[in-house]
């Protein structure tokens, strides 16, 4: 029988504890724990095994007989995260839409509770974790009581995936681009209307002339988020529905 790599047998529960060294006077749980209070405190610029065992008042080689790398302590952290903020199970009363926009929407609300998860490099396997296999199957079981085939449930999910991670990981990064301003550097409308020439970019040229890029210098607030998501996410559901309703007149 196959065994899990490196890392996903960490997210399974399933490591076997060294059986040399001193007993044991530390958990994963802890571990975890005190690292995703550094990264939501700090990013994950200043998370370090060295950072967590000082926290946890341990030395940093002690953190190595649970967790082999900083990586794989990053893909845990991400894992329960999901873990512990899963969406609830699909009403089968309720209807495929309301079911995946709730969905979609607590995952918008994981994100911006933990935001550094989105700069998580992803791992070496695809998503098998606990916690993302459970918001995975969540999604897919929005579909429950539809006749759309499995691979288009699976590609709709994978979207919405997307979509969100996008969009909200552009949020951050255009308040990060805010806090430049304030060292500084022009709004980027300002640096658009130095370079975007209207003969050679004539249909930016007129967004830029009318001031779409020209964002207040405190950056995107989670209305203008909210109004950035909704709008996108409703674009999209409204193609889903007619893609449902298609499988659905075919019965």
């Amino acid at each position: 029988m196959p065994e899990l790599p490196p890392g996903v047998d960490v997210l399974w529960g399933r490591r076997e504890p060294a059986k040399r060294g001193p007993r044991p006077n530390l958990s994963i749980e802890q571990i975890v724990d005190a690292a995703i209070e550094i990264a939501s405190a700090e990013g994950l610029g200043p998370l370090s095994m060295n950072r967590v065992a000082e926290k946890l008042g341990k030395s940093a080689m002690s953190l190595y007989r649970y967790v082999r790398t900083k990586d794989e302590l990053l893909q845990v952290m991400t894992d329960v995260c999901a873990v512990k903020n899963a969406p609830p199970e699909p009403d089968d009363d309720a209807g495929w839409r309301p079911n995946l926009e709730r969905w979609a929407y607590e995952l918008v609300g994981l994100y911006r509770r933990f935001p550094w998860v989105l700069h998580v490099p992803l791992g070496p396997t695809p998503p098998v974790g606990p916690g993302q296999l459970t918001w995975l199957d969540r999604g897919l079981g929005c579909f429950r009581r539809t006749n759309v085939p499995s691979e288009l449930r699976l590609g709709v999910v994978m979207l919405l995936l997307i979509f969100i991670r996008g969009q909200v990981r552009m949020a951050q990064e255009v308040n990060q681009g805010a806090a430049g301003a304030a060292l500084g550097y022009p709004a980027y409308g300002e640096m658009l209307r130095l370079v975007v020439d209207k003969d050679q970019l004539p249909d930016l040229a007129r967004l830029v002339d009318e001031g779409m890029f020209d964002d207040p210098e405190e950056g995107m607030s989670e209305q203008e988020l909210d109004m950035e998501v909704r709008f996108g996410l409703t674009m999209i559901f409204d193609g889903i529905e007619r893609l449902v309703a298609g499988y659905e007149e075919e019965q």
